[in-house]
């Protein structure tokens, strides 16, 4: 009988240990999870280094396999998840689902897109509609978990693990000048790259981008253009396009008060490249300088040489990047 009892003393102790489930019953308190875009409110490529100069749309993804952001959900309610939200000016990212850390310390993964996907797929990937305005980024896995020096912030030793955005396309930054000081009146109208692919489907685990579709993107300038007074050159706008994967140009078309010009090559040959306007049987340059690509994440300063007749490009050469505010303009 005394055998027996012990027994079944040691069967209701298994129960009670096998029971304890929730964070409570285990003495474990939940660890809600906090985020920063950067440690000092910074991200790379975003602003060169000078602080967010605006807030923006993200969407976060969380994982506890590594590198596997395959079959998520939302809302925030469970270990892994998707959920949208908002970097602000200062770095901070706030939750409204207010998700915690995996209860036993396993690692959490997370990786982060800007702004919201237009569509995520079950795979691991999210698509985007180019619109030439759009600026797109992703932020590289991070990891974390619930101890403390393993968090993404909010650890004893104020160390941070920011999401880090970085942009997934290419900017062109167009400027326009009179070719002398003298000569009729122009304005730019228009800015139009041809046959540039329409949408982007990025992995979210490394952040690789594929491209496909076709699309003509423009940059269209307010009211009837801004007129280009002198050989001092006049800020045009911004475009914003799949990066090239060799040294293929891009193909634009500029309209202007004089007339429209035609089948220009933006690439990294020099003053060659130049257009008559419609109607005078004007020929493009081509060529570009061998082993050259306009790459992700660069900026390059476009300048359009303007002359009664006739417009060139002037020179394309490296920049830093801009966050463009699109003011006057309109961008299509």
């Amino acid at each position: 009988m005394k055998r027996q009892n012990i027994y079944l003393l040691l069967a209701t102790a298994l129960l009670s240990v096998s029971g304890c489930s929730s964070p409570e019953e285990s003495g474990l308190e939940s660890v809600p999870i906090e985020l920063r875009a950067s440690e000092a409110g910074e991200v790379e490529t975003k602003a060169d280094g000078n602080g967010i100069d605006k807030e923006f749309d993200t969407r976060i993804f969380a994982s506890k396999r590594d590198g596997d952001y395959t079959k998520l959900t939302t809302p925030a309610t469970d270990d892994e998840w998707y959920a949208d939200t908002k970097v602000t000016t200062n770095g901070s990212i706030s939750l409204s689902d207010n998700p915690v850390y995996p209860q036993y310390g396993d690692w959490l993964y997370l990786v982060a897109v800007a702004p919201k996907p237009t569509s995520y797929a079950d795979a691991g990937t999210v698509g985007y509609t180019l619109d030439g305005q759009t600026d797109i980024l992703y932020a590289e896995q991070i990891q974390g978990n619930r101890w403390d020096g393993s968090r993404f912030s909010n650890n004893t030793d104020k160390t941070v693990t920011p999401l880090e955005y970085t942009h997934q396309l290419t900017q062109l930054k167009f400027k326009a000048k009179k070719a002398a000081d003298k000569g009729l009146t122009v304005k730019v109208k228009s800015i139009t790259v041809k046959a540039v692919t329409s949408a982007m489907t990025l992995t979210l685990k490394d952040g690789n981008a594929t491209f496909s579709g076709s699309t003509d993107l423009a940059l269209t300038l307010a009211g009837d253009g801004t007129e280009i007074k002198s050989a001092t050159a006049t800020e045009l706008g911004v475009l914003l396009l799949p990066p090239s994967t060799s040294d293929k140009a891009y193909q634009v078309t500029v309209d202007t008060s004089v007339g429209k010009f035609e089948d220009l090559s933006i690439d990294f040959s020099s003053s060659s490249n130049s257009s008559s306007s419609s109607g005078s049987n004007g020929s493009s340059g081509s060529g570009s300088a061998s082993g050259d690509h306009f790459a992700k994440g660069h900026s390059y300063e476009v300048t359009l040489n303007i002359s009664d007749k006739e417009l060139e490009i002037l020179s394309v050469t490296v920049a830093s990047w801009s966050s463009e505010d699109k003011g006057d303009l309109d961008l299509n």
